[in-house]
């Protein structure tokens, strides 16, 4: 589209040839001819002055170094955000149940629903108006998919799952498995029946070969505009508050109470049976062993340095103890002259 039609969209001020093409998105230090690009502080001045960009979003205050075209946002990278589905809207997907799904007689099905090749779908679930099932999805019983939520290709929701309006899961998304939860007996581990099931709250994106377990008895539940990345682990019984965003890899252990508009980092391990308030980061990689009830940023863990500089500090740390035993050696005698 043109910079005006594009402007119009985003609702911002548009500066300079309002006739010009606008066809992709790219970044600011490569984006030329049609291309759309953002900045966003101080840092990307020089980035700006030599940028060849069809077009830039910018913040008010860098409108002077600007080179040609440009669009004024009071925030720059969300609406980059919005003109990437306006330059890119989603394909359309074919709306009806595609003759090779398998679907109970008591699922109740939206006219407007898109049913892909291969999807099974349980008793007593509920698709509602224009959600998108990919291919070889399986839906259990008991199920209910909000308004326009999509789920990609071999998404596996088992049963006694609800999920919210306008979400997005994508490929290899497990929700509602089984539970960890198992007695010690006698003659071994023993299987605690996990019932509790899993509900989620609208425009909530859940990441490739992302698992969330159903609860043991009350529902594990993800809020409203939560965020979660591939390959993420959420036991029985996590309940995690509204816009939350956790990046891949992390392992939350059951029944732990994530807060509201909290953000942890990739790889981050969160034993079981903790609490962390609202408005919470954790660094990359951290252990969270301990509840925290204060906002904040925190981090745990070793940075990565040097092999030979990390070996050395690995074996002075097996000697802090016999260094503290020996500094209390020397203060008592302190104390007795």
């Amino acid at each position: 589209m043109i910079l005006k039609e594009l402007a119009a969209s985003l609702g911002l001020e548009a500066q300079g040839d309002l006739s010009q093409e606008i066809t992709a998105l790219a970044p600011i230090e490569r984006a030329v001819g049609t291309e759309l690009a953002f900045v966003v502080g101080a840092k990307f001045v020089d980035a700006l002055k030599a940028s060849k960009a069809g077009a830039v979003i910018l913040p008010e205050a860098m409108a002077c170094h600007a080179p040609g075209n440009y669009l004024i946002s009071d925030d720059p990278y969300a609406s980059y955000a919005q003109a990437s589905w306006i330059l890119k809207p989603a394909p359309k997907e074919t709306i009806g149940v595609h003759p090779s799904a398998t679907v109970d007689s008591s699922a109740i099905i939206a006219d407007s629903a898109s049913i892909g090749p291969g999807v099974v779908i349980g008793a007593n679930t509920e698709i509602h108006d224009h959600c998108v099932i990919g291919a070889q999805s399986v839906i259990g019983r008991d199920v209910s998919i909000g308004t326009n939520t999509q789920l990609f290709p071999r998404v596996t929701l088992c049963n006694n799952v609800r999920i919210g309006s306008r979400c997005r899961v994508q490929s290899g998304a497990v929700i509602g498995s089984e539970g960890f939860g198992y007695a010690w007996t006698k003659q071994g581990w023993s299987q605690i029946q996990q019932t509790g099931g899993v509900r989620i709250g609208d425009r909530v994106h859940v990441g490739a070969n992302t698992t969330i377990d159903c609860g043991a008895i009350d529902a594990t539940t993800i809020a409203d505009g939560v965020i979660l990345d591939n390959q993420i682990q959420i036991a029985h019984n996590v309940q995690i508050g509204e816009n939350t965003a956790i990046a891949g890899c992390v392992g939350i252990a059951g029944s732990t109470r994530i807060g509201a508009y909290c953000q942890i980092g990739g790889a981050c391990n969160i034993v079981g049976h903790l609490r962390i308030v609202d408005k919470v980061v954790i660094n990359a990689a951290s252990l969270v062993s301990r509840s925290i009830l204060k906002p904040g940023r925190y981090g745990s863990g070793t940075p990565l340095q040097p092999e030979r500089l990390w070996r050395r500090s690995f074996v002075n740390l097996g000697k802090l103890d016999d260094l503290f035993k020996r500094l209390r050696r020397l203060e008592r005698m302190n104390n007795i002259n």
